[in-house]
Protein backbone atom coordinates (compact mmCIF):
# COMPACT_ATOMS: atom_id res chain seq x y z
CA UNK A 1 0.00 0.00 0.00
CA UNK A 2 2.88 2.38 0.83
CA UNK A 3 4.43 1.67 -2.54
CA UNK A 4 1.14 2.50 -4.26
CA UNK A 5 0.84 5.82 -2.39
CA UNK A 6 4.46 6.67 -3.18
CA UNK A 7 3.98 5.95 -6.89
CA UNK A 8 0.72 7.92 -6.94
CA UNK A 9 2.38 10.88 -5.19
CA UNK A 10 5.33 10.72 -7.56
CA UNK A 11 3.02 10.61 -10.58
CA UNK A 12 0.99 13.57 -9.31
CA UNK A 13 4.17 15.56 -8.63
CA UNK A 14 5.49 14.82 -12.13
CA UNK A 15 2.23 15.88 -13.79
CA UNK A 16 2.07 19.13 -11.80
CA UNK A 17 5.69 19.98 -12.52
CA UNK A 18 5.33 19.20 -16.21
CA UNK A 19 2.21 21.37 -16.53
CA UNK A 20 3.93 24.26 -14.80
CA UNK A 21 6.96 24.01 -17.10
CA UNK A 22 4.77 23.97 -20.19
CA UNK A 23 3.13 27.27 -19.20
CA UNK A 24 6.37 29.22 -18.79
CA UNK A 25 8.12 30.86 -21.71
CA UNK A 26 11.59 32.28 -22.02
CA UNK A 27 11.82 35.98 -21.20
CA UNK A 28 11.69 38.40 -24.10
CA UNK A 29 15.01 39.78 -25.27
CA UNK A 30 15.67 43.40 -24.38
CA UNK A 31 13.57 45.54 -26.70
CA UNK A 32 14.64 48.98 -27.79
CA UNK A 33 12.63 52.00 -28.85
CA UNK A 34 12.20 53.71 -32.19
CA UNK A 35 14.80 56.25 -31.07
CA UNK A 36 17.24 53.64 -29.80
CA UNK A 37 16.71 50.11 -31.17
CA UNK A 38 18.64 47.32 -29.48
CA UNK A 39 21.10 45.66 -31.84
CA UNK A 40 21.76 41.91 -31.81
CA UNK A 41 24.46 40.11 -33.77
CA UNK A 42 22.94 36.61 -33.63
CA UNK A 43 19.40 35.30 -34.05
CA UNK A 44 19.72 33.05 -31.00
CA UNK A 45 19.74 36.24 -28.88
CA UNK A 46 16.20 37.08 -30.01
CA UNK A 47 14.82 33.56 -30.60
CA UNK A 48 12.61 33.83 -27.52
CA UNK A 49 10.53 36.43 -29.41
CA UNK A 50 8.92 33.48 -31.16
CA UNK A 51 8.26 31.38 -28.06
CA UNK A 52 5.99 33.60 -25.96
CA UNK A 53 2.67 32.38 -24.58
CA UNK A 54 1.24 35.43 -22.82
CA UNK A 55 -0.49 37.26 -25.70
CA UNK A 56 -0.68 37.67 -29.46
CA UNK A 57 2.59 38.78 -31.05
CA UNK A 58 3.11 40.56 -34.36
CA UNK A 59 6.79 40.40 -35.32
CA UNK A 60 7.65 42.41 -38.42
CA UNK A 61 10.92 41.96 -40.33
CA UNK A 62 11.85 45.01 -42.40
CA UNK A 63 14.83 46.98 -43.74
CA UNK A 64 15.50 50.62 -44.54
CA UNK A 65 16.03 49.87 -48.25
CA UNK A 66 12.66 48.06 -48.62
CA UNK A 67 9.99 50.47 -49.92
CA UNK A 68 6.99 48.22 -49.06
CA UNK A 69 8.42 47.82 -45.54
CA UNK A 70 8.50 51.58 -45.06
CA UNK A 71 4.90 51.91 -46.24
CA UNK A 72 3.80 49.20 -43.81
CA UNK A 73 5.44 50.61 -40.65
CA UNK A 74 2.75 53.26 -39.97
CA UNK A 75 0.07 50.56 -40.25
CA UNK A 76 1.89 48.47 -37.65
CA UNK A 77 2.14 51.52 -35.38
CA UNK A 78 -1.60 52.09 -35.78
CA UNK A 79 -2.25 48.43 -34.93
CA UNK A 80 -0.16 48.70 -31.77
CA UNK A 81 -2.30 51.65 -30.66
CA UNK A 82 -5.63 50.01 -31.58
CA UNK A 83 -6.39 48.65 -28.13
CA UNK A 84 -6.29 45.06 -29.36
CA UNK A 85 -4.59 42.67 -26.91
CA UNK A 86 -1.29 42.18 -28.75
CA UNK A 87 2.35 43.22 -28.94
CA UNK A 88 3.88 44.54 -32.15
CA UNK A 89 7.69 44.37 -32.44
CA UNK A 90 9.83 45.47 -35.37
CA UNK A 91 13.02 43.68 -36.38
CA UNK A 92 15.22 45.57 -38.82
CA UNK A 93 17.50 43.37 -40.91
CA UNK A 94 19.77 46.25 -41.92
CA UNK A 95 23.44 45.29 -41.79
CA UNK A 96 25.23 48.04 -43.68
CA UNK A 97 26.31 51.15 -41.78
CA UNK A 98 24.00 53.47 -43.74
CA UNK A 99 20.96 51.33 -42.92
CA UNK A 100 21.95 51.01 -39.27
CA UNK A 101 22.05 54.81 -39.05
CA UNK A 102 18.77 55.28 -40.96
CA UNK A 103 16.73 52.71 -39.03
CA UNK A 104 16.13 54.87 -35.91
CA UNK A 105 15.24 57.90 -38.05
CA UNK A 106 12.74 55.86 -40.05
CA UNK A 107 11.19 54.33 -36.95
CA UNK A 108 10.84 57.68 -35.18
CA UNK A 109 8.98 59.03 -38.20
CA UNK A 110 6.90 56.03 -39.25
CA UNK A 111 6.50 53.84 -36.13
CA UNK A 112 7.45 55.87 -33.05
CA UNK A 113 5.51 53.70 -30.59
CA UNK A 114 6.91 50.30 -31.53
CA UNK A 115 9.57 48.31 -29.70
CA UNK A 116 12.52 47.90 -32.04
CA UNK A 117 15.36 45.47 -32.64
CA UNK A 118 18.09 45.48 -35.26
CA UNK A 119 19.32 41.99 -36.17
CA UNK A 120 22.63 41.92 -38.05
CA UNK A 121 23.05 38.12 -38.18
CA UNK A 122 24.12 37.34 -41.78
CA UNK A 123 23.13 33.65 -41.55
CA UNK A 124 19.50 34.24 -42.45
CA UNK A 125 19.50 31.13 -44.64
CA UNK A 126 19.74 29.05 -41.45
CA UNK A 127 17.92 31.11 -38.80
CA UNK A 128 15.18 32.09 -41.26
CA UNK A 129 13.97 28.48 -41.28
CA UNK A 130 13.40 28.82 -37.52
CA UNK A 131 11.01 31.69 -38.17
CA UNK A 132 9.30 30.08 -41.16
CA UNK A 133 10.34 26.83 -42.80
CA UNK A 134 9.80 28.24 -46.32
CA UNK A 135 10.93 31.82 -45.79
CA UNK A 136 13.37 32.91 -48.48
CA UNK A 137 14.37 36.10 -46.70
CA UNK A 138 11.92 38.27 -48.63
CA UNK A 139 10.86 41.51 -46.97
CA UNK A 140 8.64 42.55 -45.45
CA UNK A 141 7.74 39.39 -43.57
CA UNK A 142 5.37 39.43 -40.62
CA UNK A 143 4.88 36.61 -38.14
CA UNK A 144 1.62 36.72 -36.19
CA UNK A 145 1.29 34.14 -33.46
CA UNK A 146 -0.39 33.23 -30.22
CA UNK A 147 0.87 30.15 -28.44
CA UNK A 148 1.19 27.35 -30.98
CA UNK A 149 -0.94 29.05 -33.67
CA UNK A 150 1.24 30.91 -36.17
CA UNK A 151 0.64 32.78 -39.42
CA UNK A 152 3.48 34.02 -41.61
CA UNK A 153 2.91 36.74 -44.20
CA UNK A 154 5.71 37.06 -46.74
CA UNK A 155 4.28 40.20 -48.24
CA UNK A 156 3.38 43.75 -47.30
CA UNK A 157 0.08 44.75 -45.78
CA UNK A 158 -1.17 47.54 -48.02
CA UNK A 159 -4.05 48.74 -45.85
CA UNK A 160 -4.82 48.87 -42.16
CA UNK A 161 -7.95 46.75 -42.65
CA UNK A 162 -5.81 44.08 -44.37
CA UNK A 163 -3.42 44.01 -41.41
CA UNK A 164 -6.17 44.11 -38.80
CA UNK A 165 -8.00 41.28 -40.59
CA UNK A 166 -4.88 39.11 -40.43
CA UNK A 167 -4.45 39.72 -36.70
CA UNK A 168 -8.05 39.54 -35.46
CA UNK A 169 -8.38 35.72 -35.41
CA UNK A 170 -5.49 35.52 -32.93
CA UNK A 171 -6.08 38.70 -30.89
CA UNK A 172 -9.14 37.62 -28.98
Amino acid sequence: MRCFRFVLALLLFTVLCTCELAKKSEPLPLLGTAEKPVQYAEFKEIASLFEQTDTTYVINFWASWCAPCLEELPLLNQLANSGMPLRVITVSLDRKEAGLKRAPEILQTKAPDLPAIILTDPNDASWGKTVDRVWSGSLPTTVIYKGELRYVYRRAFNTYSDLKGAVEPLAQ
